[in-house]
């Protein structure tokens, strides 16, 4: 159901925003107007990427998380974009927490990082140790002072 929500979500923002100029200049605009075309081919979607989840928080936050190229053990450049109301938010204070749940031989792993806006896209290092399921949270603090979370998970 939630899945379905996002899907109708995505698709009111595509059509909400698809009438805003595609031409912009993110680094020197605050909560800049972006559509979700433009969020998608910001994030690189339509290349080989390794991870590409779109998600909304109760308050109709609109997250992608995605990165570039395929993730693997070690360090992988995770991209961040947050869209409210067909505008980009580029002001937030992001938080991310990547985890894997303790299982028999194996102890509790876990990464918690900040992202930081570069770009046009919040961008963040992510260190997962281990092949499996990591799920992960982020966490980001609006200009208004509240915060807002997604949460999902990653297999590779």
């Amino acid at each position: 159901m939630q899945k379905l929500k996002s899907i109708v979500v995505a698709s009111v923002l595509i059509a909400a925003t698809s009438m805003m100029a595609e031409s912009h200049n993110m680094n020197n605009m605050d909560h800049s107007k972006m559509n979700h075309a433009q969020m998608n081919h910001d994030m690189g979607q339509g290349n080989a990427m390794a991870y590409h989840n779109e998600m909304m928080t109760r308050e109709g936050f609109n997250v992608i998380l995605s990165s570039e190229k395929p993730l693997t053990n070690g360090n992988n450049e995770m991209h961040i974009m947050i869209g409210h109301q067909g505008m980009m938010i580029n002001d937030a204070q992001v938080k991310v927490k990547f985890f894997m749940p303790e299982m028999p031989g194996m102890p509790y792993m876990e990464h918690k990082g900040n992202a930081k806006f570069e770009n046009g896209k919040y961008k963040c290092d992510v260190n997962l140790s281990m092949n499996g399921t990591w799920q992960y949270q982020i966490k980001f603090k609006t200009a208004d002072g509240k915060v807002q979370m997604v949460k999902g998970s990653v297999n590779y």
